[in-house]
């Protein structure tokens, strides 16, 4: 006889996380808590934040890194690790139309990132722009959906700029930053 998994709707989801000492995503009705990253995860996340936050604010945008929520059309429940926002929010624990998404990659959820998270995250219809990025090799991979869907991939790295409406990403200087930042490999 096969064992009934409990099912979780977004709003008993939401609060929890209100009182939870750790950051879950909610995918499908199920609650899967968050790992740490790494310290050249983290690295890289900080350093474009820093290079998109102020062209998003200067257009009156809002840029968030990874502890503001983002609510997929199918009701799933992710935390960026970047974020830009165009529209107002329409809560105040989380938000539905990013325009650009960066999720930065681990050897444990890159797969998961690249399919169930760039699907959900294409449902948007103002996402413009998502990418996956390699904490320790010199990648980027960069997903343009449009209606619904991812329509584009390519691939950025050593000596590509990433052209975005909040400030151009140059890899080697983005890169070049994390390895004289990092003290671990």
């Amino acid at each position: 006889m096969a064992e009934p998994l409990a099912y979780t709707t977004f709003e008993s989801y939401l609060e929890g996380e209100r009182t939870s000492q750790r950051p879950h995503e909610l995918v499908g009705g199920r609650v899967y808590a968050l790992a740490g990253g790494s310290e050249r995860h983290d690295l890289v996340a900080g350093l474009l934040y820093e290079a998109l936050a102020p062209g998003a604010r200067a257009r009156g945008y809002r840029p968030f890194t990874s502890n503001r929520l983002v609510r997929t059309e199918c009701g799933n429940g992710y935390y960026p690790d970047v974020m830009v926002v165009c529209s107002p929010a329409p809560h105040r624990q989380f938000e539905t139309d990013p325009a650009l998404i960066i999720e930065v990659l681990s050897p444990t959820t890159q797969d998961h990132d690249r399919r169930e998270k760039a699907v959900a995250y294409a449902e948007s219809s103002g996402l413009g722009l998502l990418l996956l990025v390699d904490p320790d090799v010199r990648r980027v991979e960069v997903a343009r959906p449009a209606g619904g869907r991812i329509r584009d991939w390519q691939v950025y790295g050593t000596g590509d700029v990433i052209a975005t409406p909040y400030g151009d990403i140059d890899i080697d200087a983005c890169y070049d930053a994390v390895d004289r930042s990092a003290t671990t490999t």
